[in-house]
This record gives structure tokens, sequence and C-alpha cells, in this order.
């Protein structure tokens, strides 16, 4: 049972995250004074791209064409990680949900997300694969500090067992290393979506979606449903660690709905920083931003270290 559960998991999340991209679009352009697509865009955008064909780059070689699916899989993988649905009573499931888990298959969508750009040869390619590289230089030391903290606070790196933890309030906020943990793991987590300055929707070729510069027609279908799955999974990852108030109901099917819901709220509220904050160029974006909340995480460490 526990197994279909999980897949529900990954069949609602696959269903309802062109959804919410669909909504962070409209919401943005209602920002910008603009009509804006509809909500359900992203959704009439893979179906259109799913009746198209494959066509591969001459200089391409196998790596292209296996690299959607390895980039679906990955995501796929990352999501099913996250302990909604089930939890530590749940055998091989809870196993798999762990810390260490999520992170090599996140350093492996990251690192065939790169050498799919590259493997183009495409000029834009080539760059913005080394900047979705810069960022994740930036962005792992920092989650990885902040997840160290949380590791050794409760002696243990299963999501599902650090979840149960939180819920049942003997480790969570009232301890100031996890609290401050949790605002340079979110910031990190809102990174990984890519969003602005790190990514601009308007100017995807140039910057970080310009990895996929080559890619169409299906195969850019399944990429785009695999980034979306890994966008989600980013927000999970903060949630489930630091807000897992989803497992505090025992029906898996309500824990799902309530999960959404809190994925929904983060969305909305990463349009508002995508919109009302600045513009940095990758450098200054990396110094500004990236810098204090490295800053930050050290900071959680500290405290930590000193038992507070």
């Amino acid at each position: 049972m526990d197994f279909f559960y999980l897949l529900l998991q990954l069949v609602s999340a696959i269903l309802v995250a062109p959804l919410f991209d669909g909504m962070s679009r409209k919401l943005r352009a209602k920002f910008q004074s603009r009509i804006g697509p509809s909500i359900f865009q992203t959704y009439y955008d893979i179906y259109k791209l799913l009746k198209r064909g494959r066509t591969k780059s001459s200089s391409a070689s196998y790596i292209y064409q296996i690299a959607p699916y390895l980039l679906f899989v990955s995501a796929a993988a990352m999501f099913c990680a996250l302990p909604i649905t089930y939890g530590a009573h749940s055998g091989a499931l809870s196993q798999f949900s762990d810390i260490f888990v999520l992170l090599y298959l996140g350093a492996l969508f990251r690192f065939i997300f790169i050498v799919a750009g590259i493997d183009t040869a495409n000029p834009f390619a080539g760059v913005s694969a080394s900047r979705e590289g810069t960022i994740g230089f930036y962005t792992e030391e920092v989650a990885v500090i902040c997840l160290i903290v949380v590791m050794m606070g409760t002696g243990s790196s299963s999501l599902s067992y650090i979840s149960s933890l939180v819920q049942e309030g003997s480790y969570g906020y009232a301890i100031p290393s996890f609290s401050i943990a949790s605002t340079a793991f979110l910031w990190v987590m809102y990174v990984e979506t890519g969003r602005k300055p790190y990514d601009l929707a308007e100017a995807e070729q140039e910057l970080q979606e310009g990895v996929l510069g080559e890619f169409c027609g299906k195969d850019f279908a399944i990429i785009d449903i695999a980034i979306l799955l890994k966008q989600m999974t980013m927000l999970g990852f903060f949630l489930v660690i630091f807000m897992p108030w989803a497992g505090l109901v025992d029906n898996p099917i309500l824990s799902l709905i309530i999960f959404l819901a809190e994925i929904g709220f983060l969305y909305v509220m990463g349009v508002f920083i995508d919109n009302f904050g600045p513009r940095f160029t990758i450098n200054k974006g990396m110094k500004r931003t990236m810098l204090f909340a490295l800053a930050v995480s050290c900071t959680s460490l500290a405290l930590y270290i000193m038992g507070i």
C-alpha cells in the first residue's frame, strides 16, 4: 500500500507542477501590469511540445538523446525521497528517504544538466552550463552546512525521523541553531528553483536555461517536466525538515494535499521576491546574496558547536 501512495505522490506532483508554474507566470504578469498567459499555459506548452518529434544536432552524441530521460528519472527519484505519504514506519521507503540520497540525486541532476548542455557544442549552452555549475558551487556548500547542523542536532540523516522529531516538538525552532539554519536553507532552495537574480524568464537563452538551447519537441517537454519536479522537490526538501506540518495528519492523501498547499504558498512567495527583488549580474548576485547566506549558515554551525 505504501508504494501505491508513493506512486500517487509522484503522479500528483507531475500533474500539479505545471499549474503552479502557470500561476506564477500569471501572477508575475499581473505585478508587471500585463494580462499574462492563462494559468494553464504550461500545460498547453508541454502538450504542444510532446506532439513534436525529436531532432538531434550533428555535433551531439548519445548523451543528448538520453539526457531528458535521465533528468526526469533523477528528478522523480528526488521527489519520491520526500516522506510525504509515508513515514518512518514504512520500511524500505523510509530507508530511501535520506538527506544523503537527496543530495546525491541533486548532484546527479545538475551533472546531467551541465553535460547535456556542453554536449550540444552550442556556445550559448556551454556558457549557461558554466553558469549552472557556478550556482551549484555556491549553493551546495550552504545547504550542506545547514544540513550538518540538523543531522548533528538530531543524530540522524533520515528525513522521516527528522520530520517526526520536529512534529513532536522534541527538536525545532526553540533551538537557535536550527532556526538560523532554516533561514539560509530556505534561501538556497529558492535559488535552486531558478529565479531572479539567478535566472530571468525573459532572458533564458542567455542565462541558466540556455543549457537547453538545442533541445526541442518531446525532449524539451520531458526536461521541462523534470525541472518543474526538481523545483517542487527543492521547496519540499525545506518543508519536510523545517516545516513538516503535512505529516501531522495520519491520512496519506490529506498529508499530500496539505503539502501541495504549502508548496503553492512558497511558489507565490517566490514570485514576490522574483518581481520586487533587485537584478544583479551573476558575480554581484553571488557576492551580495550567497555570501550572506553562507555567513548565516556558518553562524548556525557555530551556535550548534557552542551548544545553543
